[in-house]
């Protein structure tokens, strides 16, 4: 588009338009026919008018898409199905893993370290255990413990009567915490949503926790099939979790909350998260991947 092409656009823009506009940036008609006194004048000064309205409505736009851009420390991104990304992986033939057709890619600002956290939960659903296999720490577990990983999926197996709390009935992970640093995905890494398809995603800012949020639904679907190791059919099912994603650019950190207890109980959790550094410093050197995957229920 050259210019001729810019102001025949701009000229077609409707007045109506303009004035609610210039309601918003507080722009007057009288600034624009001041000092106007020839009926060629005011039309020149209307035209400039005109012309500068457009130009600061514009202005405003870039600015804020600029502005939102510039701030939140998390960006999205669906990647083509045939995309691949490879992770380090020991059992394997080659040493490494290849996966692909993943359903969403996260990606941070390139940071050199990430000052290493913990977390310490001020709201759970439930009452915390003394033991919660799969967390760091694990067991003499209290109000007081500081968390590495949480991880409550032990709470959904049957006691040795058989019994399971309803809360727990027909999912696998009431809620789950991971701590992750931006030094890991430095260069081209980045978190995948390997098989959960994203939806209804927000993203805000946590003025009091200094943090920006990304939060999501996620859904795998899976159709009926015979388990042979089980010897029965199971039936068609929709695996469901809920994300919220914490980061700090700042200090390099991200935090994940997810589970199966429903977006408000997952906010909740991650409201009222306590979150305070350890002093050790992280950088891409610490890790041997820079990739991970953070579907809900897959491990």
């Amino acid at each position: 588009m050259n210019r001729d092409d810019l102001f025949d656009a701009m000229g077609g823009i409707r007045d109506e338009y303009l004035d609610s506009a210039a309601t918003l940036l507080d722009y007057s008609k009288e600034e624009n026919n001041m000092n106007g006194s020839a009926n060629k004048t005011k039309t020149g000064l209307r035209k400039t008018g005109r012309i500068l309205l457009i130009a600061a409505v514009i202005a405003c736009l870039f600015t804020a898409t600029a502005f939102a851009a510039g701030l939140f420390s998390v960006s999205t991104r669906v990647p083509d199905p045939k995309e691949t990304f490879q992770i380090h992986w020991d059992d394997s033939e080659n040493g490494y893993l290849e996966w692909s057709d993943a359903k969403l890619v996260l990606t941070f600002p390139d940071v050199g370290e990430s000052r290493e956290i913990e977390v310490r939960p001020g709201w759970l659903p439930f009452e915390l255990p003394s033991q919660l296999a799969g967390s760091s720490p694990w067991d003499h577990l209290s109000k007081e413990t500081w968390f590495q990983r949480f991880a409550s999926e032990s709470l959904c197996f049957p006691d040795e009567s058989g019994n399971l709390p309803e809360m727990f009935q027909g999912i696998s992970q009431p809620i789950l915490i991971q701590l992750y640093s931006m030094a890991q995905f430095r260069g081209d890494g980045a978190m995948l949503m390997l098989y959960q398809s994203p939806s209804d995603m927000t993203e805000e800012h946590w003025d009091d926790m200094n943090v920006d949020v990304l939060s999501f639904h996620g859904r795998e679907h899976f159709d009926e099939r015979y388990v042979e190791a089980l010897g029965k059919t199971i039936e068609a099912y929709d695996l469901e979790y809920d994300y919220v994603l914490l980061s700090n650019a700042e200090a390099g950190w991200v935090i994940e909350v997810c589970g199966q207890l429903g977006m408000d109980t997952v906010r909740k959790v991650a409201r009222n998260l306590e979150i305070r550094e350890t002093g050790n410093v992280l950088t891409s050197d610490d890790f041997q991947n820079q990739f991970l995957f953070i579907d809900g229920g897959v491990g």
